[in-house]
């Protein structure tokens, strides 16, 4: 069963121990699925390039080491995929955001993250207040085995990629790098027909997006089955 985000995830770890319980990851794998600070290391050669900051840096350091745009989000998340907090297109754009961000209830707890801009293959449809639509999925993995993938932007026309293994591929190498036992990875194509990692995160709070959930979990079942010492 679905979570959802959790607050303090190594109390809650706990607590459940006293009470009979386990989550499926320990603190230090829900960190390192979690903050990109820690997976980013493992898997560098997946996913655009990235310096993650203790504070908003000044627009002065970003440009000494990326070109605009940028991608601007928190090291857990963005604040909703909102554009105007998210792909920051000039000095100024980011002066004005900078400001958003220290305001945004989803972001302002956050270590700032700087990535760099790849465009991505785009599709039809528009999702309003959303960054721009994108060929992207969601997977979920199950100590290394995919139980469930689908299109991350559900709210549009489905979409097809006739390479799409070739990501699915990748985010396997991604979860077989972090070795966590319950994840899930996001990948996209970018506009130039490259395949990359977007965000990794702990499934346990992660969202279905356009997965059927029944099925996700009918297989994940099957897989403890198929390996009871998990």
């Amino acid at each position: 069963m679905r979570i959802g985000a959790i607050a303090n995830y190594a109390q809650e770890y706990e607590d459940k121990l006293e009470m009979g319980l386990q989550l499926v990851n320990t603190p230090d794998q829900h960190k390192l699925a979690s903050e990109l600070e820690a997976w980013y290391p493992l898997i560098t050669e997946l996913t655009p390039r990235t310096v993650v900051y203790e504070t908003l840096p000044t627009a002065h350091e970003i440009e000494s080491n990326f070109d605009w745009p940028i991608f601007l989000k928190g090291s857990r998340q963005t604040s909703k995929h909102n554009p105007d907090l998210a792909v920051i297109q000039n000095r100024a754009h980011y002066e004005r955001a900078a400001q958003l961000y220290k305001n945004d209830t989803i972001l302002h707890w956050q270590k700032p993250v700087i990535r760099e801009f790849i465009s991505l293959a785009k599709v039809d449809g528009t999702v309003p207040g959303k960054v721009q639509v994108s060929i992207e999925y969601r997977s979920f993995w199950w100590h290394g085995i995919c139980v469930g993938w689908g299109r991350y932007w559900y709210q549009v026309q489905p979409y097809e990629c006739h390479d799409k293994d070739i990501g699915l591929a990748i985010a396997a190498e991604a979860a077989a790098k972090l070795a966590v036992p319950f994840l899930v990875i996001d990948f996209a194509k970018t506009a130039d027909g490259r395949w990359i990692i977007i965000e990794c995160n702990d499934a346990q709070e992660s969202g279905y997006v356009g997965i059927q959930p029944l099925q996700l979990w009918q297989r994940l079942l099957t897989q403890i089955d198929l390996s009871p010492h998990i």
